[in-house]
């Protein structure tokens, strides 16, 4: 395969991965840094879109360092850092008010570390409009799930409308996770399905302590990790605790504002345990303590259009899964059983704890294997390497 370097724009700032956030454009950076083909890559913090983000940005990325790493840029507006011998991260407060300055920036940036032939790579839809000028021989666009539905966009609806059209008429290839955005991107011949993957080696190691929170809890754990956002039934959660007052029911991620007031009546249960943010190196100590995992989303609107990573995390741990109908876990369906009410979902929990066993374990251990990031990243680097060549 040809090299190549790349200019990633990001989902999040490469701070939050350093403080153990985790999503799919993290695992996808980490492989391309270990794959020859690949030769610099210069990722863009996630770009502001308003005020508020650009002051974040500012604090965040702009005065504090990510550690171990070298500022080798400085203006009043970005900064450009160096992690690693292929790895640079440009910081930039300025494109929510001069989007085409901003990319002037990062076009500049490539220049000097002189990147060579270049592939553009995007997990942010924002830059769509403008990469156009950044001369890459080829257009990479990752869906991770249609952001016209979350909650966190509402505002920018309109913008991310006519971003997904620039997308689909100018993107060479655009790799989406779920069906359901098969359909989104029109099934254009461009448009593949790559759901995501799992760090088998990390789901797998050995804690030879347990933290406390986790480890008092009485068994057997219903558990879930992961943001607790608008997309999470907490009534189903609910349900689930109240119609299993012998097992516990363990929340494992940061509560969004608008979870708020079902988090409070939750906490009302005794049999339900809210343990807050865990960074991702601490992930497998706690899923392992879990005895069935689940993946309690919402079936309309945004959840559609997703693949939760956590199904491939408590497969990766030997754990059963249960899911509810529609959210995006087509690929993994022989391990993962779907339930459409809140009846059905009590019920799978309940069959799958009886009938579990070491050798079940096991079996799921062995079927994720062939979804590992590296063979995920592999499928990509392929369909690039088609185009380019």
């Amino acid at each position: 395969m040809k090299k190549f370097d790349v200019i990633m724009f990001n989902m999040s700032n490469y701070s939050e991965w350093d403080e153990g956030v985790s999503n799919r454009n993290f695992h996808v950076l980490k492989q391309l840094e270990n794959r020859p083909e690949v030769g610099k890559i210069l990722a863009i913090d996630y770009l502001p879109l308003t005020f508020k983000r650009a002051l974040r940005n500012y604090k965040e990325d702009l005065v504090l360092n990510v550690a171990d790493s070298k500022v080798i840029k400085r203006s009043l507006t970005s900064k450009v850092s160096k992690v690693s011998d292929k790895i640079y991260i440009y910081s930039d407060v300025n494109f929510f008010i001069r989007p085409k300055v901003a990319m002037k920036e990062i076009k500049k940036m490539a220049l000097e570390l002189n990147f060579g032939d270049l592939v553009v790579w995007s997990f942010f839809p924002f830059a769509a409009p403008y990469w156009d000028t950044l001369g890459q021989k080829l257009t990479i666009f990752d869906a991770v799930d249609n952001w016209t539905l979350h909650s966190s966009y509402a505002k920018q609806k309109k913008k991310l409308e006519a971003a997904y059209e620039n997308i689909k008429d100018s993107t060479d290839l655009i790799f989406v996770v779920s069906k359901n955005l098969l359909n989104f991107f029109d099934d254009q011949p461009n448009v593949y399905w790559v759901p995501n993957g799992v760090d088998i080696k990390h789901y797998n190691k050995k804690f030879t302590l347990i933290n406390r929170d986790v480890s008092d809890i009485p068994k057997p754990i219903i558990g879930y990790i992961g943001v607790i956002q608008d997309k999470v039934d907490l009534k189903l959660v609910k349900y689930l605790a109240e119609n299993n007052p012998d097992k516990s029911l363990v929340m494992v991620g940061p509560v969004w504002n608008e979870q708020d007031k079902f988090k409070i009546e939750l906490e009302g249960l005794s049999n339900v345990y809210f343990l807050g943010y865990k960074k991702y190196e601490n992930a497998p100590m706690y899923i392992q303590q879990f005895d069935i995992g689940i993946i309690p989303h919402k079936t309309e609107g945004f959840s559609a259009s997703t693949n939760p990573m956590k199904a491939y995390e408590y497969l990766a741990c030997g754990k059963p899964v249960v899911a509810t109908k529609n959210i995006g876990v087509d690929n993994v369906r022989e391990m993962v059983n779907t339930a459409a009410s809140y009846e059905e979902f009590n019920q799978q929990v309940n069959e799958l704890l009886a009938e579990d066993n070491e050798e079940n374990q096991q079996t799921r251990k062995d079927f994720i294997k062939k979804h590992s990031w590296f063979n995920t990243v592999n499928k990509m680097l392929e369909l690039i390497n088609n185009k380019l060549n």
